[in-house]
């Protein structure tokens, strides 16, 4: 049988393992999950920027394309600017719906940065008269956000 002064030892090491023990795992755990969400962060801002550069890429690709504050004289190139205008908005509207209204301070200066992108763009007389037509189908909050933002009356 166990000598009674082992057994206390061994209850004192217990309570001693709980009491550091659990504070250490809630921090480790705590820990991890901050560092995890920080590499989520990351990878969120680098699949949009991708994108956004994509995007870029293309205007440079084809400059003819890169005119915004008059219409194309050419259909096709009209046509082609159109289909860019929709990866600029579905670009915008994946942006909003990850990052817009999140609480955490990364995810808003994430999003204030695409704000200034949206705004970049509102500038363009050729986007800004696709908006409408741009907007049809898209989320709700999206299209009242960029309603709000261009002042121009648009419906999903």
């Amino acid at each position: 049988m166990m000598s009674y002064d082992l057994l206390e030892s061994m209850e004192l090491l217990s309570y001693v393992a709980t009491v550091v023990g659990i504070p250490l795992a809630i921090y480790v755990f705590s820990h991890q999950e901050k560092k995890e969400r920080r590499i989520e962060q990351q990878e969120i801002y680098d699949k949009l920027m991708d994108h956004y550069t994509e995007i870029q890429d293309k205007l440079f690709e084809h400059p003819e394309l890169d005119i915004h504050d008059r219409p194309l004289a050419n259909a096709e190139d009209a046509r082609r600017q159109y289909i860019l205008y929709e990866m600029v908005v579905s670009l915008f509207e994946r942006s909003f719906i990850l990052l817009y209204g999140e609480d955490d301070p990364e995810y808003r200066r994430m999003w204030n940065s695409w704000v200034d992108y949206i705004k970049q763009w509102m500038i363009h007389k050729n986007f800004r008269d696709q908006l409408p037509l741009l907007m049809e189908g898209e989320d709700e909050d999206f299209v009242a956000y960029m309603c709000q933002i261009s002042g121009i009356n648009l419906k999903p």
